[in-house]
This record gives C-alpha cells, sequence and structure tokens, in this order.
C-alpha cells in the first residue's frame, strides 16, 4: 500500500540521519575509590570581616554542627575513606565580607549498595562573633545542628532521605529574617524554634515526620508558613505568645489542634491572642499530610 512506502522511506531517512549525526559521549561511572580514613581539618579566621556567608553541601554522610565562644570563625573536621570525597573548600573575601562553601566532592558515582563500607562525617564549629547567614544542602545521611548562640542573620535546611535535629538552646543575638526548612524522606525534629529569633518561619515538610517546638524566648512578632507533605507534622506553640493559626487544606479532619478554639472558618486561637503584646501567625496548608498543633 501506498502508506507502507512512505513509512518504509521515512524510516531509511531516520536511519540515514543516525549514522552522520554524532552523538554525545555519555561517561562512565566510575567506582569509588576506598582508602584508608583520613582526618582533614581546616581552620578559617576572620580578621577584618564584618559579616559572613557559609554554605554546607553534604550529599553522602554526617554532619554534626555547633558554635563556639572562642577559637576561628570556623574550625572544620572531615573524616572520609572515598578519595572522590574529598570537601571542597572555595574561601572568598569582597571587602569586609567572607564568603565560605564547602562541599563534598562526589567524583561520579553513588554508593547505591553495601553503603555501610562507606563512611564520611564532617564536624563543624562556627564562631559567634560574626553575622553569618547559613546554607545547607543535606542528602543521605543524619545531621545534628545546636545552632545556639550562632548570631544568625539567615537559615536555610534542605534536607534529604537522612533524618535532622535541630536545636537552639540559647536565643540568637541577631535578628534572623528567614528560617527556611525543607524535610525529605527523614524525620525533622527542631527545638527551641522560639530562640532563633525570625521574623518568619517556612516549613516545608516531606515523607518523613516533623516535630516543630517553638518554645524558647520571644521578643517580637513573627510569621510562620507549614506547609504539610504525605508525612505527620506537630506543632508545639509557645507560652506567652498570642497565636492564630490560619487552616487551608481539603478537609479539617487533617487539622488537629490541642488548647485552640475555632474564632471563624479555620480559624483558630490561642487563650493568649488578643491579650499580650506578641502574636505568632501560623499559615498551616494540608493537601495529603496531618497536622497536630499544640498550645502549651
Amino acid at each position: 500500500m501506498r502508506w507502507k512506502s512512505w513509512l518504509m522511506l521515512a524510516l531509511a531517512l531516520l536511519l540515514t540521519l543516525a549514522c552522520t549525526i554524532p552523538l554525545p559521549r555519555i561517561p562512565t561511572p566510575a567506582p569509588l575509590t576506598l582508602i584508608e580514613p583520613v582526618d582533614q581539618q581546616k581552620t578559617i579566621t576572620a580578621e577584618g570581616v564584618s559579616e559572613a556567608s557559609v554554605r554546607l553541601g553534604l550529599y553522602v554522610g554526617d554532619l554534626t554542627l555547633r558554635s563556639s565562644a572562642a577559637g576561628p570563625f570556623f574550625d572544620g573536621h572531615f573524616r572520609y575513606n572515598v578519595a572522590e570525597w574529598e570537601p571542597v573548600i572555595r574561601e572568598e573575601r569582597v571587602g569586609a565580607a567572607l564568603r565560605l562553601t564547602v562541599n563534598q566532592g562526589l567524583g561520579t558515582q553513588l554508593p547505591l549498595a553495601d553503603g555501610e563500607q562507606y563512611s564520611n562525617a564532617w564536624d563543624i564549629t562556627l564562631g559567634n562573633a560574626l553575622p553569618v547567614e547559613l546554607t545547607a544542602d543535606l542528602g543521605v545521611g543524619a545531621a545534628n545542628l545546636d545552632l545556639g548562640g550562632i548570631p544568625l542573620t539567615g537559615l536555610s535546611i534542605t534536607a534529604g532521605s537522612g533524618d535532622v535535629v535541630l536545636s537552639w538552646a540559647t536565643q540568637n543575638p541577631q535578628p534572623l529574617g528567614t528560617l527556611r526548612l525543607t524535610a525529605g524522606t527523614g524525620a525533622v525534629i527542631a527545638t527551641q524554634l522560639g530562640n532563633a529569633n525570625f521574623d518568619r518561619l517556612s516549613f516545608v515538610g516531606g515523607t518523613g515526620d516533623a516535630d516543630l517546638d517553638l518554645s524558647g524566648t520571644w521578643t517580637r512578632s513573627a510569621l510562620g508558613d507549614i506547609k504539610a507533605g504525605t508525612g505527620k507534622i506537630t506543632v508545639r506553640t509557645p507560652a506567652g505568645v498570642g497565636v492564630r493559626l490560619n487552616f487551608s487544606g481539603t478537609s479539617l479532619s487533617d487539622l488537629h489542634t490541642v488548647g485552640f478554639s475555632e474564632q471563624s472558618e479555620k480559624v483558630f486561637v490561642n487563650a493568649d491572642y488578643g491579650k499580650v503584646p506578641l502574636t505568632l501567625t501560623l499559615n498551616v496548608a494540608v493537601a495529603v499530610g496531618d497536622v497536630t498543633v499544640i498550645a502549651p
């Protein structure tokens, strides 16, 4: 039939073009190189600097971060047993500003099996004498961040499949603009977030569960946006602060409140709302997940 002839001609043309057009080379992933464990330390001072930003990119491994009143601005200890995972540290000074980036080297392959033979752990201490904006991009592994005392002006944490524990035992001496937490498949536990001294909290849930404790020392009003993923989110609101909860979602059955009364349709308030100087407004959006908000 006539259409069969045209089809055969089209196929012949396609085969001819395939033979004449060069195809890009796709690199073959090289295996990771196991080595004897390496202990590496990097210290960075901040003389002549009045502000800083730190960006951490740890894609396979565990992170511990804390503050220190003594010592240098940045003190990092890195222990790994894969040659390709040697950290890449870039330090840039522009005027009185320090820009520090610490990224894990990757090579061309990630461990998809036999992960127990690989190790990668970062132990980082930040000094508390310099205002800093901190960003942490995390992949596979656990993270424990004790941020009490660090004068943070901004914070953004993006989690992958590992669990994240975030604590703020002492108040942030610096006003923090936006505190961004983006969860992955692991659990997120955050305590005393009120000590962060933030203007705005942005939390985006993943498939794992999250527990957000907003207790601490509050000195000003703030706004929080909570977007649920498919996991369960528990929000513990602070004492002595008026809390207004605005809910948006397909069903109120996805929202559970303890210690709140319904002021109007999908609007809830705690007992202190309108009676104390400080107010925390929480916008909670639920599509699939489940959110519980608890007043003390």
